[in-house]
């Protein structure tokens, strides 16, 4: 069962990422997903976390990890920090 994210995003930001890692030589991501230049921050936390992406084919999901669990992130969350 795919758990989503339920907290609200304070702050996105985009930041310089390795794209070589998480990823497979046939373009597909790990396990572990893969880093994306994208950073958000939680409302009522300091923290700033990496949002990951699990790509399969054509499609990927975004997701953060919190506490060593996935919560998938839905495009609508992400697009409104889209410049």
């Amino acid at each position: 069962m795919v758990d989503y994210l339920k907290k609200d995003i304070a702050e996105a930001k985009r930041t310089p990422v390795s794209r070589t890692r998480g990823m497979t030589r046939m373009g597909y991501t790990t396990r572990a997903g893969a880093p994306t230049q994208w950073m958000i921050r939680l409302k009522g936390e300091k923290v700033w976390r990496r949002v990951m992406v699990w790509q399969f084919s054509n499609a990927g999901t975004a997701f953060v990890r919190i506490d060593g669990k996935p919560y998938v992130i839905t495009d609508h969350d992400l697009s409104i920090y889209e410049k």
